[in-house]
């Protein structure tokens, strides 16, 4: 039986009730590393959910993929439960209700930018 995963997207509206106990994850997401899986896997609490808010494109800030691509691969991972597609300043305001340790800005903690890194390799060639 196929499970369609844009079924874990919700809308902001939805999240205060979704996120009762749960831990949530916020980022751009620009692309998928193995990294970035591992993070979300580890942050998933063992007795809870994970929400992930993925930040909506900006003109200040331009993404390789569209947002609603980016809350598509987040939403097909099997630790995440629920994917909110969001502007930064919204998730901020999300997030600033839950605790610290519940919340966790994986853009602050991943250790590398894959999109400096090749934007970086290709400048010099």
């Amino acid at each position: 039986m196929e499970f369609d995963t844009r079924t874990k997207i919700v809308e902001p509206a939805s999240l205060p009730v979704l996120c009762a106990g749960m831990r949530i994850a916020k980022g751009w997401f620009d692309v998928l590393t193995a990294e970035t899986c591992a993070l979300l896997q580890s942050a998933k609490p063992a007795d809870g959910a994970l929400v992930v808010l993925v930040y909506k494109d900006s003109d200040s800030r331009p993404a390789p993929l569209q947002g609603c691509d980016r809350a598509q691969m987040i939403a097909a991972l099997e630790s995440v439960d629920w994917v909110c597609l969001c502007h930064a300043s919204e998730a901020d305001d999300i997030t600033s209700v839950y605790s610290g340790d519940s919340v966790i800005d994986v853009d602050a903690v991943q250790a590398r930018d894959v999109i400096r890194d090749v934007l970086e390799l290709h400048s010099s060639l």
